[in-house]
């Protein structure tokens, strides 16, 4: 029964507004007061009826639109048209389900003399109602009228020789065979001459054949039943622009004009449901209360759309080096809360920009109190926020929640869903086990069974960063700071050793010469211990001394790589040395910027220390700052180590020291209790 009452609702208002069009002229020309009023009246009705509904395309069909001066012209594409002519096809009509243009953008002309009839002019959507008029005249259709303002030809060329194009080979063949003849039967039926040979009829031209050569397989009854669902089963999203003053009409249109195209910005989703809740709160009564809530209502969107464009906000609710798709970031909230899907990409729902638009529009068509109802989802609006806010301003909520979801291991909709009916402690375990369900995988090795090793340098490449950044948590939850996930997700991410790989080929004479020359410097600093430098400096220029003389001969070859291992060997006493399969290990690895990774290259351990101090400084003030993660200034400064008396070296017992406290942080999700 509501649906027969909406529809009847529906239908009368179309009849109110058709019957308002009609006499609109007539009796605007009355000088009686109460009829002045009565049309006043009238028109806000009309207005208000239309300032923001879904409209199907039969709806449209005895409309008049024109397109103003200031617009470009026709330019869709062959695909562009073929996906509209695709999308129509492959959609399943269901009882409910309709397939969703993107807006159409309008405001409302009177009619200005007896002759006239009232119009509508498009701001945006003249390339999908252009097309759309198109479609309609291959399938021999009643359609819509399009008038172009400075484009006469345009209007007449679709109404009048639009068909008749399929019978040229070419558009140039089309236009030479649009002779004299042809034009003076087009004067004999009352139509002007005219120019057809300019690039929007030619962009028309092509979008027919387009929608010819798509129609050209199907059979009267598959074209029967595209052109049901395009009539009745495809709806626009109307939106009318508000009437303004004689003066300021064409501006205000020129203005959305502007807003909505520079820079390929669309009427988004958020500012459609904007005006849907405000237009609806006050739909039962006209009142200086329903204003007022009207207004608080604008005031409290405006406050959670600031709070959400918070960059450390808004960074811990998205992936990593994921695009944001939002305009408004308080479209996260709808997606959140009409449960809009995700995990099927291909899907027309999830592809759906107004998916949260129409899922209000349809609720509020059945709803008996449409103001309640607003009330009721402005209400959860506000409570969805507020739950976001609580896991930002919470900071165990925050870095659990910002972990999972900037880790890209849950989406917030998974997240979303988990805390729904569950206490805040409750929550929190949740969280934690979904951690530790995920560190399981990665500390598992080719055998199943669960051990330190199982991430190594060489393997995957986020699992490592990911563990490292879980670290880094960690050290700021023990200190009470926050990790800023805006600032980690506007970094590239190096994974770097902490003691260097020795590797040093010196295959050539430059490379020699460079290598002998970094090592100089090496003992020569402040970084090697002074009763150690004397005997590293007799090391390194006995094997200087070698290479020079050093021929072909197996003998000297022999005696110089000898000379080198032992210089390395002596080095490594100093400075400490892993073996090669301890190298690669996750207690040999930091997280530092892909930026600062290159600037430190393969020093050892104590001139890393003091290039990262640098970094973090600026290096002699003349470049900028650069961001350390707190967790690897620990590990150079040795803040995990009970014996910091060798500050130039990378010990074992350091990393010893490094591997408990990475244990004992993943022992915090419970994940490897009882691992050595």
């Amino acid at each position: 029964m509501q649906n027969n009452s909406n529809n009847h609702s529906a239908g009368s208002m179309v009849a109110i507004e058709n019957l308002f069009s009609k006499f609109q002229y007539a009796l605007s020309q009355s000088h009686d007061e109460n009829v002045t009023d009565f049309m006043e009246q009238l028109h806000q009705l009309v207005q208000g009826n239309n300032a923001l509904i879904l409209k199907s395309m039969t709806e449209l069909l005895p409309l008049h639109f024109f397109v103003d001066d200031y617009q470009r012209g026709y330019k869709w594409t062959p695909q562009q048209v073929k996906d509209l002519l695709n999308d129509i096809d492959e959609f399943t009509v269901t009882q409910s389900g309709f397939y969703c243009l993107q807006p159409v953008v309008v405001k409302y002309q009177a009619p200005q003399s007896s002759k006239d009839k009232s119009s509508w002019e498009l701001i945006d959507g003249q390339q999908r109602m252009t097309t759309s008029y198109m479609i309609l005249s291959f399938l021999q259709h009643s359609k819509f009228t399009i008038d172009y303002r400075t484009r006469k030809s345009s209007g007449e060329f679709l109404a009048y020789h639009l068909p008749s194009t399929l019978q040229s080979e070419s558009w140039q063949d089309y236009i030479e065979n649009y002779d004299s003849e042809l034009n003076e039967q087009k004067l004999s039926s009352g139509l002007s001459s005219c120019n057809l040979d300019n690039v929007d009829n030619y962009h028309f031209y092509t979008a027919y054949c387009t929608i010819a050569k798509w129609f050209e397989n199907k059979n009267d009854q598959q074209k029967q039943g595209w052109l049901n669902k395009f009539l009745n089963h495809t709806k626009v999203i109307w939106y009318a622009a508000l009437d303004m003053d004689a003066a300021q009409n064409k501006q205000k249109s020129i203005d959305i004009f502007m807003r909505l195209n520079s820079g390929k910005i669309p009427l988004t989703n958020a500012e459609l449901i904007k005006a849907l809740f405000l237009h609806y709160a006050n739909a039962e009564e006209l009142t200086e209360v329903a204003r007022l809530k009207q207004s608080q209502m604008a005031q409290q969107w405006d406050s959670i759309e600031h709070s959400l464009q918070n960059q450390d906000f808004w960074a811990f609710l998205q992936p990593y080096n994921k695009e944001n798709k939002h305009a408004n970031h308080i479209e996260l909230l709808f997606d959140l809360l009409t449960n809009k899907p995700i995990h099927k990409a291909n899907t027309l729902e999830s592809q759906d920009a107004f998916f949260s638009f129409n899922h209000y529009y349809r609720e509020l068509k059945q709803a008996a109190n449409k103001a309640e109802f607003i009330d009721y989802q402005w209400h959860q609006l506000r409570q969805g926020f507020y739950r976001l806010q609580e896991w930002f301003e919470n900071d165990e909520l925050y870095h659990l929640t910002g972990f999972l979801i900037t880790r890209s291991i849950c989406n917030i909709q998974t997240l979303w869903k988990m805390s729904e009916r569950v206490t805040k402690s409750e929550f929190v375990k949740l969280l934690k086990a979904r951690i530790a369900k995920e560190l399981v995988k990665y500390f598992t090795d080719e055998t199943k069974n669960q051990t330190f090793s199982a991430l190594q340098y060489g393997g995957n490449r986020q699992h490592i960063i990911s563990v490292l950044i879980l670290f880094n948590i960690a050290a700021h939850r023990k200190q009470g700071t926050r990790l800023s996930f805006n600032t980690y997700a506007n970094t590239q991410w190096d994974i770097e050793h902490i003691h260097a790989q020795n590797s040093q080929q010196l295959d050539d004479s430059r490379e020699q010469d460079i290598w002998y020359s970094s090592q100089q410097a090496l003992i020569e600093s402040e970084d090697i211990p002074k009763e150690s430098k004397a005997q590293l400096l007799d090391s390194l220029t006995q094997w200087n001394s070698l290479r020079k003389i050093a021929t072909d001969d197996e003998e000297n070859r022999l005696a110089l790589k000898a000379s080198l291992q032992e210089y390395t060997k002596q080095l490594g006493d100093v400075v400490g040395v892993l073996k090669e399969e301890e190298m690669d290990g996750l207690d040999n690895l930091c997280l530092l910027s892909a930026k600062v990774n290159r600037g430190i290259g393969n020093a050892i351990f104590a001139q890393k220390r003091k290039l990262i101090l640098q970094y973090e400084k600026g290096i002699n003030g003349k470049q900028k700052q650069c961001f350390i993660p707190i967790a690897t200034k620990n590990v150079f400064s040795k803040f995990y180590s009970e014996n910091v008396s060798h500050m130039h070296q990378w010990s074992t017992e350091d990393r010893k020291a490094y591997r408990n406290e990475l244990i004992a942080c993943f022992n915090f999700y419970s994940v490897m209790e009882g691992l050595a």
